[in-house]
């Protein structure tokens, strides 16, 4: 193991437990926007999902911008549900209701106290200023970590190599060889450490398969892991 000084935390579904927001604020969303016209139900859940994780794919291979897929992930539910509102209002409303969230993986702040008293730590995360901020704000990670780098600020999200550019240039005495990035996504944080010239740790809680053609420094499967590794 390296002598690293920089751990870069990606967020969502590596400290912060994205699913279990979202699912909150979808439903609250729903019960606005919706509840007159259908019950809500699981399947109009999975529905929304899909939409998301269709839009925030074709993001990370720069096939649309961030202001596109938010208002274009609703324009698809509407769709593919039959149902009715205007997707510019319920993104705003879904947003609200998302910033209301914070909610951690379990071990994930004991984590991070931990690796802060060793190594100087950013969080870098793709999404949207208004509602990633207070959510990392209520997660309790701020007292540990030396900033938030949000990829609406940068201008560029991950895998793009201008954001991290941007990070760096905002790291005081920054160097790629004592850098390490963690994060759970393979096409944006893994190939995001490729294109930015750092190593990388893949926190695989699912035990996927890498994709073909990408490679990471190392591998995790459990926070405990991670701590092998780092505190030893």
């Amino acid at each position: 193991m390296k002598a690293y000084r920089f751990l870069l935390l990606d967020a969502d579904g590596t400290l912060l437990d994205f699913d279990k927001d979202m699912d909150h604020a979808f439903r609250a969303t729903y019960e606005t926007c919706f509840s007159s016209q259908r019950p809500f139900s699981q399947e109009l859940l999975d529905c929304y999902e899909t939409c998301n994780s269709r839009w925030w794919q074709k993001l990370e291979r720069g096939e649309c911008t961030k202001p596109q897929l938010v208002v274009a992930r609703f324009v698809d539910f509407l769709r593919e549900t039959g149902l009715s509102g205007v997707p510019e209002e319920i993104n705003r409303l879904y947003f609200e209701n998302l910033g209301q969230g914070g909610a951690l993986l379990p071990g994930a702040l004991e984590l991070v106290r931990d690796l802060a008293q060793r190594y100087q730590l950013y969080i870098v995360t793709n999404g949207n200023a208004a509602t990633q901020k207070p959510r990392l704000a209520r997660s309790g990670l701020r007292g540990y970590v030396k900033e938030y780098f949000v990829s609406e600020d940068a201008g560029a999200t991950k895998p793009d190599k201008r954001y991290f550019d941007y990070v760096f240039a905002r790291i005081p005495g920054f160097s790629k060889e004592s850098a390490l990035l963690i994060g759970d996504s393979p096409t944006s944080d893994m190939r995001g450490a490729q294109n930015a010239g750092v190593d990388s740790l893949w926190y695989n809680p699912k035990g996927e398969t890498l994709p073909e053609g990408m490679a990471v420094t190392y591998q995790a499967e459990r926070f405990e892991e991670i701590r092998q590794l780092l505190l030893p």
